[in-house]
């Protein structure tokens, strides 16, 4: 079975779960989902740097706000929003193991590309 995995603003914000914008996370079906920046920094930490540096949005207006479960966050953070979105559309019938797979071994495959890179 698939596996939501990520919401992209734009679908969250016009439906019921828009109320996540007042708790920065929502639970559904078991599994806990962050918004996160593009980088994937989470609403929290975006929260306590905005505070500390006096600014009024934790998020920029116009900038993704993607509602991430939690357990992928990681995986979005080191690829980046766009790759990340690209993998869950090139693997939509994927289960979230699955994709946890898909995820790893891109990850290995930017790190070996990476350190070849360096080596040359």
């Amino acid at each position: 079975m698939t596996a939501i995995i990520c919401m992209t603003q734009e679908y969250w914000e016009s439906t019921q779960l828009s109320i996540v914008r007042h708790y920065g996370q929502c639970k559904i079906g078991g599994h806990i989902y962050i918004i996160v920046n593009e980088q994937g920094k989470d609403i929290f930490q975006l929260s306590a740097e905005a505070e500390k540096a006096g600014r009024e949005h934790a998020i920029e207006p116009g900038e993704p706000a993607d509602l991430v479960r939690m357990d992928f966050i990681r995986y979005y953070r080191k690829l980046g929003r766009d790759r990340f979105l690209n993998v869950l559309r090139d693997n939509r019938t994927a289960d979230d193991k699955e994709l946890k797979v898909v995820f790893k071994q891109i990850i290995n495959e930017i790190i070996n590309e990476h350190e070849k890179d360096e080596r040359d």
